[in-house]
């Protein structure tokens, strides 16, 4: 009976100190992005100038029973801080002033989800707990369009993302062909999800498809759109104008040439003849003082001099 007195009264008093002395949690979830920072807080009461001697502050993850952080009488340890944590991990004891525990993880990663507890002993002990949630938008998504012959193709999606993502498939009037698809999961060592599906489907050209990632858990979608083209037109058109555009080039540098060349054969001709030559374009050329004439070269030598003095372009 004294016993059992004795625990009552303890309790009563434990209860009533501790109820001058609530450590708070602002916000019970905090939803981070992978690869982000995250600060988490509680808060507990201070009364004039905090005694350093008199603190300590501890934060957990409860779920796995890994120690995150610890600061005892006002200095901290790490000897205990679980491998998942070292380097990432920092108080801002700046805060402890005003009665705020600001615990900030960088470069969250996945497996840093779950349920952290936040201890605090100052002259009275309480604690709080947080909710971490980490997620991997399904931001990026392959596609792939492939025919198979006689107007069937084969339509692909590939993303990465956290948690798990179903596919959903329509077609340009927004019809479910989702039944119609095949999607396979697989997971990494960096606890991705790499989400494959893929749509086999009798279609025409000029038709358009959605895929859609759909989050459920983070209530999330991300979207891509798929064209059924005739990409052998496109193909050819190219061909044609890179062959289009080599024959331009082909010819600034070979028709100069063959003018040049058709130049001195007429002047061997006439000289040979003893006619002078009355071409009107002979004769413009005659005109220019900084051209030289063909005509005028009376020897073999001096033609080809002419021929490489002469601007090909």
């Amino acid at each position: 009976m004294g016993k059992s007195l004795f625990l009552y009264i303890f309790l009563f008093y434990w209860h009533f100190l501790n109820a001058l002395f609530t450590v708070e949690a602002p916000q019970s979830l905090f939803i981070v992005e992978r690869g982000n920072n995250v600060t988490m807080e509680c808060t507990f009461p201070v009364t004039g100038k905090l005694e350093f001697r008199d603190l300590s502050v501890s934060w957990e993850k409860k779920d796995e029973l890994k120690q995150v952080y610890v600061l005892r009488k006002g200095e901290e340890d790490f000897k205990n801080q679980h491998s998942d944590f070292r380097g990432r991990i920092k108080l801002l004891k700046e805060n402890l002033n005003l009665g705020q525990s600001l615990l900030q993880i960088t470069d969250v990663k996945l497996r840093d989800a779950g349920v952290y507890r936040c201890v605090i002993f100052y002259g009275g002990f309480d604690y709080k707990t947080i909710h971490l949630k980490v997620k991997a938008p399904y931001r990026i998504i392959n596609q792939g369009v492939v025919s198979t012959g006689d107007n069937e193709w084969k339509l692909t999606c590939q993303s990465e993302g956290y948690p798990e993502a179903e596919v959903i498939w329509q077609n340009r009037n927004h019809e479910d062909l989702t039944d119609e698809a095949s999607t396979r999961f697989e997971t990494g060592s960096d606890q991705l999800y790499r989400v494959t599906s893929t749509l086999t489907i009798k279609s025409g050209i000029d038709e358009t498809f959605y895929c859609i990632f759909w989050n459920k858990e983070l209530q999330e979608n991300t979207s891509a759109i798929l064209h059924i083209a005739d990409s052998a037109d496109g193909i050819l058109q190219t061909e044609s104008r890179r062959f289009f555009g080599a024959a331009i080039i082909a010819a600034a540098f070979i028709v100069p040439g063959l003018l040049c060349l058709f130049c001195i054969i007429k002047a061997r001709a006439n000289k040979g003849n003893g006619t002078p030559v009355t071409s009107p374009s002979i004769a413009k050329l005659s005109k220019d003082k900084d051209t030289r004439d063909c005509r005028d070269d009376a020897s073999e030598d001096r033609e080809l001099k002419c021929w490489s003095g002469k601007s090909i372009y």
